[in-house]
């Protein structure tokens, strides 16, 4: 009697032990929005979470939830650059940010100047493969490819520069912020 309560509870043990570890699994495409920071300098050449080396010049981050290995492509809300780093480590823990990214992929995504930026999450591959790509072109519809006259293959079309129309402010909006300015001091 007593070795089928262990067994019984070896078998529970295991199986909710290794549960989790298959229910952990995130689809590919999916999206999540956030808050992104920077390591600090301090832990880099220490280990992470899973085990390797903390290095500035790799592509990793850190994820509070996703396993490691997660292929995440990170984009820039504000100037749309993105790079794609592996998740090897976990945080970050402060409220309301949802990645940690090394120094390398930092610079890529422009964000020395501010430290903390408005980020677009999506899962594009898992155990360190990437299977979701960018595409070289993106295009809103099919009316967008031109046929060729003489090899009816579709071409590329050239699109042209968005012209910028800057507009002066007001001289009266001046005003009104001069005088916002003196009234708060």
């Amino acid at each position: 009697m007593m070795i089928i309560r262990k067994v019984r509870f070896l078998l529970i043990f295991f199986l909710i032990k290794y549960v989790p570890l298959y229910s952990q699994q995130v689809p590919l495409g999916a999206e999540v929005f956030g808050a992104a920071s920077y390591y600090s300098s301090k832990f880099y050449g220490k280990k992470t979470a899973s085990g390797d080396i903390l290095n500035r010049d790799e592509f990793t981050c850190a994820h509070p939830t996703l396993p490691f290995g997660t292929m995440l492509e990170v984009t820039n809300l504000a100037n749309n650059k993105w790079c794609i780093v592996r998740v090897n480590d976990r945080g970050p823990y402060a409220h309301g940010r949802v990645i940690d990214v090394t120094h390398k992929a930092a610079r890529h995504l422009g964000m020395f100047g501010s430290g903390i930026i408005k980020v677009k999450i999506t899962v594009v591959g898992d155990h360190s493969t990437i299977y979701i790509g960018r595409p070289q072109f993106v295009f809103e519809n099919s009316t967008d490819l031109v046929k060729d006259e003489d090899t009816e293959q579709p071409q590329i079309p050239l699109k042209q520069k968005k012209h910028v129309v800057k507009i002066k402010p007001n001289k009266n909006i001046k005003k009104k912020r001069a005088a916002r300015k003196k009234k708060h001091k």
